[in-house]
């Protein structure tokens, strides 16, 4: 880390581990609580007598809190300048923790949750545009690198700090877990973030974020609840998705007519942005759907104890870890895009290896996967956030970082609406088709009778057999999510050429109407 240089006009000499330590504590605490509320659930569950559907609300609000505010993220930072919004979006963090300890009622939580939500948008967001503005771009890479390694430390440990304090003390003990954290971040980030001259900034655009935020936060809601309630067979689904489609085509119409629109549509016209943009939902569809599906794929089909399966899962962080700094130093030598390339053969290799895992699979296969499936991530999502950002122009760098991180949520919700709907309609019909041939005028049965222990004659026997044809058809289900996961991968990988190499980097004063600022005048 001795090697990257800071790129500020501040007259301190400021120390880049401080910096990637500012901004990876607000990314952190964020996903810490995502986490361990996740653990705390089934407790509080029984604190409040609630039903499944009701309690999954905590993390519903949470998400549309989000999807709600993160629009708006650029605005805020332009207004009233990075390094106090971020502050202030974490002591509100912490302080909804808190709240959230002290509820009384589902109700309350929920609500608390909602507002939560809507300060954790901008943290993920302003901190990686933030680290990104600070540093040269060829040190962009290196610098992602640490920061992802920090960032790391939340699903790593996360989980497993959760449920050892919810077991062993109560579910609100893990809403205290954010307070030293959010103390600790608000210091050292007020203590050495730089803070941006600030420029003159245009009036705020209601209308056109209210249609944003309506629309971005209906279609959340759709993701998170639509397979609960049947998707559109629900009213509450088809109303949703009607508000959502006019709120989006209003935002349309007022980026394209307004005079002075909430998104400035210039931003879009980066092709690097763009480009990056699909990738990003894309390939959140395809990592968080791989975290949902390998759970259950290792507790139900082959009885692992939740321990052993984290353990196993645990490799793919390891590997993540050791190979994102190797990552950054690569960048400086090798074209971003070639990186993402191999990573994304090195992702579709390891998905493709879990298409082909059986009952007899052991755990040292699954921990063979998961590492190479950490090392594949490093070498794509790095290059890739880097070569996004690489020839937008600075103005626009907090707007494109909240678009970034919405799509980015937006692709994981949808993966896991999607992948799990198809895993247990495939579940459904893989079951359909195994009991089609257990029948007593089935010729290959007559001829290679079944075991004693599914002897179709008994009822002990049906049983057995029942059970193992609903484990064969899971374990069917999913090897055909497994097999989707890798052609979508490789689908990906053409649309990687089609960003421009990061050294046609666009200087502010190239767009006219805009305030000449030099590198670090940059707004913070």
């Amino acid at each position: 880390m001795s090697d990257l240089r800071v790129a500020t006009s501040d007259t301190r000499d400021i120390n880049p581990a401080l910096i990637i330590l500012a901004t990876v504590l607000g990314p952190m605490i964020q996903e810490i609580d995502s986490m361990v509320v996740g653990v705390a659930l089934p407790h509080m569950r029984g604190q409040f007598s609630a039903a499944p559907d009701q309690i999954s609300w905590v993390l519903t609000t949470f998400l549309i809190g989000v999807a709600v505010t993160m629009p708006a993220t650029g605005a805020l930072a332009s207004r009233f300048g990075r390094k106090r919004i971020l502050i202030i979006a974490i002591i509100g963090f912490t302080l909804m923790s808190v709240f959230g300890a002290l509820a009384n009622s589902l109700n309350e939580i929920i609500a608390i949750r909602f507002v939560q939500g809507c300060f954790g948008a901008v943290l993920t967001p302003l901190s990686m545009s933030t680290l990104l503005d600070n540093f040269h771009r060829e040190d962009h890479g290196m610098a992602l690198g640490w920061w992802g390694v920090g960032i790391m430390v939340a699903p790593i440990l996360g989980p497993t700090v959760g449920a050892f304090i919810a077991e062993h003390f109560t579910w609100r003990g893990v809403f205290f877990i954010n307070v030293p954290i959010g103390i600790f971040a608000c210091i050292v980030i007020a203590s050495n973030v730089p803070v941006r001259a600030k420029r003159d900034v245009k009036n705020f655009n209601f209308s056109g974020f209210l249609m944003i935020a309506i629309s971005a936060g209906c279609l959340q809601f759709i993701l998170d609840q639509g397979e609960r309630l049947d998707w559109f067979d629900a009213g509450k689904i088809v109303f949703a998705a009607l508000i959502a489609g006019i709120s989006l085509y209003c935002f349309i119409l007022n980026t394209i007519y307004a005079q002075n629109p909430f998104l400035d549509y210039r931003v879009l016209m980066d092709r690097n942005f763009c480009v990056g943009m699909v990738l990003k939902v894309l390939l959140s569809i395809i990592l968080v759907s791989i975290v949902a599906l390998l759970p259950p794929f290792l507790i139900d089909l082959w009885n692992y104890p939740i321990i052993t399966a984290g353990l196993v899962m645990a490799p793919r962080g390891v590997g993540v870890v050791l190979s994102v700094i190797l990552v950054g130093y690569l960048m400086k030598h090798f074209d971003s895009r070639t990186l993402m390339a191999f990573g994304m053969l090195l992702a579709a290799y390891s998905t493709w290896l879990m298409a082909d895992h059986t009952s007899n699979v052991t755990p040292w296969d699954l921990v063979f996967t998961n590492f190479f499936q950490g090392v594949g991530w490093s070498f794509l999502f790095v290059p890739l956030t880097a070569a996004t950002f690489s020839t937008l122009n600075p103005v626009f760098l907090d707007v494109g970082a909240g678009l970034y991180g919405l799509i980015g949520n937006l692709g994981k919700s949808v993966g896991v609406s999607i992948l799990v709907g198809f895993y247990i309609r495939n579940t459904q019909a893989n079951r359909s088709d195994l009991m089609a041939y257990i029948s007593p005028y089935n010729e290959a049965i007559q001829h290679n009778p079944l075991p004693n222990m599914w002897n179709i004659d008994s009822v002990t026997g049906l049983i057995a057999l029942e059970g193992e044809i609903e484990r064969q058809a899971n374990l069917m289900a999913y090897t055909n999510d497994f097999r989707l996961l890798t052609f979508i991968i490789l689908a990906c990988l053409p649309l990687v050429f089609l960003m421009r190499r990061s050294e046609n980097r666009v200087e502010e004063d190239e767009i006219k109407g805009d305030s000449v600022e030099k590198k670090g005048q940059i707004p913070m």
